[in-house]
């Protein structure tokens, strides 16, 4: 059995935290666009104020050009890229960074109001002001991570990205416990062992999470586009290069590839023994016949990805499904932590 609680007083409070949970799912999205199409180096300043305005003029849109021209990514790779062009690849960013300030206010705005009319217990107001300084840390994260790739890179730097990313979905996950203590979310089935077992899966769909960031960060993806093989061979033949030694797990793109595929396996082996494990409990069952039909799917984009070069309709959904895996991961694991 699953239960949670709405009534007229936390209404308000769970439409806050289910619009801000949809804005943040809504802001990865777009920055896996602007990652996609390589926009995210076009903006190379930080104007945290005059920044929430795009060029409104040819003048200021000329002026703009200018300052990516003397970047690298324009000198070594964008040589030829026209004005018109580079428009496309400044409002990706742009959004992306608009819509993070967006996903700031309703975080801070909403929080003051509830705050004031002392409609927050002690635990969602810890909550609630960790969620807005995770997402402070984050917009520095952001600005970070693009710093590195305007001096001496074509690209930013995938540890940077990675934890970028990252960032991002530890506040979703703050952000639904936040919104599973305001639904007051109980459940009916809990164990030492299903406590430790759920968390290990939910970190593993976390780690995987991060490779993905590192295989994104590195274009990790383009460099085998076979399956289930990676050329000839299931583990590539350059799987591990002796000078960069420990640094293959983040430098070297064969090796990173084949760990998140062979992540994604595990997951998948997993799902199978979660359905197994909670076979006699019908609502974690349910959840678990869910988990494994996303994992199935995440997988099927992912290995499409790879087979035509990352198209950018396939990579979106694939880190869609990764947000919507995540979240139901997160769930099942609140559901056996709050069993009685």
């Amino acid at each position: 059995m699953i239960a949670f609680t709405i009534n007229k007083e936390n209404k308000p409070l769970i439409i806050w935290v289910s619009s801000l949970i949809l804005m943040l799912f809504t802001l990865v999205l777009v920055g896996g666009a602007t990652r996609v199409t390589d926009s995210g180096l076009s903006i190379t300043e930080w104007e945290p104020i005059i920044g929430v305005f795009p060029p409104l003029s040819l003048e200021s849109w000329t002026l703009e050009f200018e300052k990516y021209k003397k970047i690298p990514e324009y000198t070594l790779v964008n040589y030829q890229m026209s004005l018109s062009e580079f428009k496309v690849i400044y409002l990706w960013e742009w959004g992306h960074r608009f819509l993070a300030r967006v996903v700031g206010l309703i975080a801070l705005l909403p929080f003051v109001y509830f705050l004031i009319s002392k409609k927050l217990s002690k635990s969602q107001i810890k909550k609630s002001l960790l969620i807005i300084i995770l997402i402070g840390i984050q917009g520095y994260i952001g600005w970070y991570m693009v710093q590195s790739g305007l001096t001496e890179r074509v690209d930013v730097s995938q540890y940077r990205l990675a934890t970028h990313l990252t960032m991002a979905f530890i506040i979703i996950y703050v952000s639904f416990m936040l919104l599973f203590d305001m639904l007051n979310l109980k459940g009916n089935f809990s164990s030492p062992f299903s406590k430790l077992w759920s968390t290990f899966f939910v970190s593993l769909i976390f780690l995987q999470i991060f490779l993905g960031g590192i295989v994104s960060g590195l274009d990790g993806g383009l460099i085998y586009p076979t399956w289930p093989l990676m050329g000839n061979t299931f583990l590539p033949l350059d799987y591990w290069s002796i000078d960069l030694g420990f640094l293959n797990i983040f430098e070297n793109r064969s090796n990173i590839q084949f760990n998140h595929r062979t992540l994604a396996y595990l997951i998948l082996f997993l799902s199978l023994i979660n359905i197994y494990i909670f076979k006699k409990n019908r609502g974690l069952f349910k959840i678990s016949n869910l988990l494994l039909i996303i994992v199935l799917i995440q997988i099927f984009f992912g290995v499409v990805s790879i087979l035509f070069y990352m198209p950018w309709e396939t990579a979106l959904l694939h880190q869609f499904f990764a947000l919507i895996l995540f979240s139901v991961s997160i769930f099942y694991r609140s559901i056996i932590y709050r069993s009685k």
